[in-house]
């Protein structure tokens, strides 16, 4: 069939057994039904029954592509929809049908294995080859399909929905398994060609679709032992960008916005994965848009982002979720004029609230302050300095949440009578509610240096805006978490193994920057602080820090003064030289330190050697 052209009369003699292939799809289904009682004389029956339909179905489809012409020659189209028309009607009520009975069987018959593997098998192999044929007519008879789609599309995605529950259940029947999945498979390619043939009449379905267990399912999307999980990951994907581009945006928002909503208020933490795979459509969606298109819809989107950011759950689930939030909000920043962001932004800051309750006197949401700064970071990096008016909106707020880091993680000691040190009565509050209190500082330390390169890079006049006084503020600040003690306890994000996290203090991770260049750290910022700073006066002060911190009793304070010190001449250079005479007593002490801090003081005279042109052996002595 597939060497015969269209307009042959070969074709018209392969046409006239259309309907008897349709006859064998329209094959009594009592069959099927008695199956049900799982008598082996039934099962017997319904196979032979199913193999002669799968043998129809695929006729039909072969038929359906070689045969039907490829343009839209009117005479020869019409007789080919003629016949082709009424074969959808049967093979689409024969997919209505089989997914009735597949799904009774899988819920009417948990547990019994000898019904699951053959009779519910048998119906799943028979809706597999229903779904791939009427992929196939929808794809060839386009919008004349349009009376039989509620039919097709129903069935297909409780199939999906039931499929998907089954594999995340498990099973211990291997085939079984690898069935479903090729279930998964055809109805995911039958939905494609639906979306990418008639985008325009899915509104009414759009809610089925991403519904729980539906499209968003971590069924589709977990790991499989049968060689599958790359094509169904695959066929998401392109089911995903389909919808995302095809169906009109201000149809496709509001329905993914009420599924967020359903998933983000489900008990317990089970429906999070379903959420981020639904915000990654909503991201395809936005950036396939025009900015024109989305105008009327950026308060659903917002709402959407809200209900993301607005999510509590574990250590494991917010980091995920805050990443599909914010690449969603990039993707809408993008669209917008600057004129556009700040307003945006700003209702982001009204929704997260002040830092103190005035009523309370108490600290508001930690959840909400950290996805906040969390968002800013991945303005601040992708925006550069774009992004500073914007942090200059929210500055009080920067120096409010780093006041309360240093009044949690930097307490001071005070000298006995007899000369020793003692620590202050207020211990510090390493309890859970007490490390949550400080969590937002990493993706704050994350939006400050990226802020601060931008800034560098234009010239420092931000960071020297307020006559100096707004890199005082930070300076004051920073400079303290260098001295600080920083619990086991506090949640950081870090690209540690969990061996390198058992070995690797929180100290390392947040002030250092051990592990942590990419989420947050103290020596970073400073060191962007430096950059931006751009002259003798104002590196003064912070060399100050840097030197006190070198001088310290504890041996990882001294090691991250050091590397501060040295990262800071690795970023300035030679215009940071005029500070080497203050820094070379502090470092000569440290070349006697241990090995690790001894290499680092190493590293710094052969960097200022380097610069200078001339040797510091002497002043070294």
């Amino acid at each position: 069939v597939a060497e015969v052209s269209s307009d042959s009369p070969e074709a018209s003699l392969f046409l006239e057994m259309v309907p008897d292939l349709v006859a064998q799809v329209n094959l009594d289904p009592s069959t099927m039904a008695v199956a049900a009682d799982g008598k082996d004389s039934s099962a017997s029956s319904m196979r032979r029954t199913i193999v002669m339909q799968q043998g129809a179905l695929i006729a039909i489809e072969s038929f359906a592509r070689s045969l039907y012409p490829s343009t839209e020659n009117g005479k020869l189209a019409a007789s080919a929809a003629a016949v082709f028309l009424p074969a959808l009607a049967s093979v689409a009520k024969l997919l209505d049908d089989t997914a009735s009975l597949w799904i009774k069987a899988n819920d009417g018959n948990v547990g019994n294995a000898e019904v699951s593997s053959g009779v519910a098998d048998a119906q799943c192999q028979l809706l597999s080859s229903s779904s791939l044929c009427v992929s196939t007519l929808v794809t060839t008879l386009k919008a004349r399909c349009l009376p039989q789609l509620p039919t097709i599309i129903k069935p297909l995605v409780k199939s999906l929905k039931s499929a998907n529950v089954l594999l995340l259940e498990g099973s211990n029947d291997p085939a079984a398994s690898s069935t479903g999945e090729l279930l998964q498979l055809s109805i995911l390619k039958t939905l494609q060609a639906i979306a990418e043939t008639m985008p325009q009449f899915l509104l009414p379905y759009l809610s089925l679709i991403f519904s729980n267990n539906g499209l968003p399912s971590k069924a589709l999307r977990q790991g499989y032992e049968h060689g599958t999980e790359h094509s169904v990951r695959t066929a998401v994907a392109q089911l995903e960008t389909a919808l995302s581009t095809k169906v009109q945006v201000r149809q496709l928002i509001p329905a993914l916005g009420q599924a967020l909503a359903k998933n983000l208020r489900s008990d317990g933490n089970e429906n999070w994965e379903e959420a981020c795979s639904i915000m990654n459509v909503m991201t395809i969606a936005v950036e396939s848009s025009q900015r024109s298109e989305l105008s009327p819809v950026i308060g659903k989107i917002f709402n959407g982002l809200v209900m993301a950011y607005g999510y509590e759950g574990d250590g494991d689930s917010i980091p995920q979720m805050l990443r599909c939030a914010n690449k969603c909000l990039l993707s809408l920043v993008m669209k917008l004029s600057e004129s556009q962001l700040r307003p945006l932004y700003a209702r982001l800051r009204e929704w997260r609230g002040d830092i103190v309750d005035a009523k309370e006197g108490s600290l508001s949401s930690p959840a909400r302050r950290y996805a906040f700064w969390s968002l800013s970071a991945e303005l601040s990096k992708s925006l550069r300095s774009i992004f500073l008016p914007c942090l200059t909106s929210v500055l009080t707020d920067v120096i409010d949440e780093l006041e309360i880091a240093v009044s949690l993680l930097c307490q001071r000691t005070k000298k006995k009578a007899d000369g020793s040190k003692r620590r202050r009565v207020e211990e510090l509050d390493s309890s859970a509610d007490g490390m949550e209190k400080v969590k937002p500082l990493q993706p704050l330390l994350l939006c400050l240096e990226s802020a601060l390169k931008a800034d560098a890079h234009e010239g420092g006049d931000w960071t020297r805006g307020d006559d100096n006084q707004r890199y005082n503020m930070i300076l004051n600040h920073l400079g303290k978490f260098l001295l600080a003690q920083i619990p086991k306890e506090i949640p950081l994000l870090s690209d540690l193994t969990s061996k390198e996290k058992a070995s690797t203090s929180a100290y390392q991770q947040i002030v250092q920057g051990v592990g942590t260049s990419e989420y947050g750290n103290v020596v970073g910022c400073l060191t962007a602080l430096a950059a931006a700073a751009g002259n003798e006066q104002l590196w003064k002060p912070l060399n100050f820090a840097v030197l006190e911190a070198c001088g310290h009793e504890r041996n990882e304070v001294r090691k991250a003064g050091i590397g501060c010190l040295l990262s800071i001449i690795e970023t300035i250079g030679e215009e940071y030289m005029v500070l080497l005479p203050e820094c070379l007593p502090v470092i000569s002490e440290l070349l006697e330190d241990d090995e690790e801090i001894a290499a680092m003081a190493k590293e710094c005279v052969r960097q200022g050697e380097e610069l200078l042109g001339e040797s510091l052996e002497d002043s070294l002595r």
